[in-house]
């Protein structure tokens, strides 16, 4: 479901915004806050999609050199927006029929449906578990696919280019 697609429209951070004054070393363990999704029909068909993206930001945070715990200092929390798409383009004259002898022809350039396709904007929040305040937010956009192969390297693809603006590791 979330960031996929054809390797010609790759995966963008769109931002990655972290509170100023925060020690991100003091912060040793993670853990994502129970997911609740609004639309239920959501729930069946992204539930593989959600456990890939959970995936992928435990290895980036693994790699960070924290660890999952049930009582932990950061939470993650992952928001997932999906929105239509459709891609057009101008026709020009060149495309224009050719009439000859009429008088009262007219044309007129158009936009032509090429594709519809859905976009994925995913953002993750850490969030001090103690002070209970965002300190870091990364979001990243990307077309969707069926395809399980493609959604899953663009999820990892994603998370591990968000996960490169975070600010600090934690303690090893």
């Amino acid at each position: 479901m979330l960031l996929s697609a054809c390797s010609s429209a790759p995966v963008e951070v769109v931002s990655a915004l972290q509170l100023p004054d925060v020690d991100y070393t003091s912060y040793q363990t993670f853990n994502f806050l129970d997911v609740t999704l609004k639309n239920d029909s959501m729930a069946d068909a992204n539930s593989e999609a959600i456990q890939l993206l959970k995936n992928a930001i435990t290895r980036e945070m693994e790699q960070l050199g924290y660890s999952m715990a049930p009582d932990p200092d950061l939470w993650v929390n992952i928001g997932i927006v999906v929105e239509e798409k459709v891609q057009t383009r101008q026709t020009d004259i060149r495309e224009a029929p050719v009439y000859i002898g009429q008088r009262r022809y007219h044309w007129e350039a158009e936009e032509r449906i090429v594709r519809r396709y859905e976009q994925g904007t995913v953002s993750i929040d850490l969030i001090d578990a103690e002070r209970r305040e965002r300190v870091w937010e990364g979001v990243a956009t990307g077309t969707l696919t069926d395809n399980p192969r493609r959604l899953e390297n663009r999820i990892n693809e994603a998370m591990e280019k968000l996960f490169n603006r975070y600010p600090g590791n934690a303690p090893e």
